[in-house]
């Protein structure tokens, strides 16, 4: 994640909030805080990812693209008619071609690997209410970051469990609730972080 701090040319800050935001470019309030109002304003990112979060971020896009991989593998073999959806107890409601089992898991493998992607660009990631000052936009970047693994993360557990469900493997209700419960979980400790920062 180590990239150049520095601004692109012409990018000098400017003393007018209004310039800053018609341009592109930083901001110097009264008091000397350098703001950043647009995410072109913004310099490149220069932290590193931690091993954690490296791990999880590769671990999670190669465990759904294999899993995936395993499941298509297995469709000739599956029976006529497989569960399909389920209700909120964990009963099936719905029966279908295993084929049918293409559409989800998709769909869950482009929402993995979408959220993996933009873990590279974290200059364009809404901070919410908090200011973006020279001070704590590296911070910002790293927990916008570790936000999106996280989110690949549990994407990637729901992903498993709900082919793993619909293939006869396993029970939908425990994995769903665990990968439910650690997506909002980690999306309300970021949240709250980035609040602080």
């Amino acid at each position: 994640m180590a990239r150049s701090t520095q601004h692109d040319e012409g990018r000098e800050p400017v003393g007018d909030y209004v310039e800053a935001l018609r341009h592109d470019v930083p901001f110097r309030d009264g008091t000397g805080v350098l703001h950043y109002p647009t995410m072109r304003s913004r310099p490149q990112p220069s932290f590193v990812l931690d091993p954690l979060h490296r791990f999880l971020l590769i671990g999670s896009v190669v465990a759904a693209l294999g899993y995936t991989i395993w499941i298509i593998g297995r469709i000739p073999s599956m029976p006529a008619q497989i569960p399909l959806h389920f209700s909120a107890d964990g009963s099936v409601d719905r029966y279908g071609s295993p084929w049918e089992i293409l559409i989800p898991a998709c769909i869950l493998l482009a929402t993995i690997i979408g959220l993996a992607i933009l873990t590279r660009y974290p200059r364009i990631y809404n901070y919410g209410v908090g200011r973006v000052t020279e001070e704590n936009i590296q911070a910002h970047y790293r927990n916008g970051v570790q936000m999106m693994i996280w989110a690949t993360f549990s994407a990637t557990v729901l992903h498993i469990a709900a082919l793993g469900s619909i293939a006869g493997d396993w029970s939908i209700i425990p994995g769903i609730w665990f990968g439910l419960g650690l997506l909002l979980g980690s999306m309300t400790f970021f949240i709250l972080r980035m609040l602080r920062l």
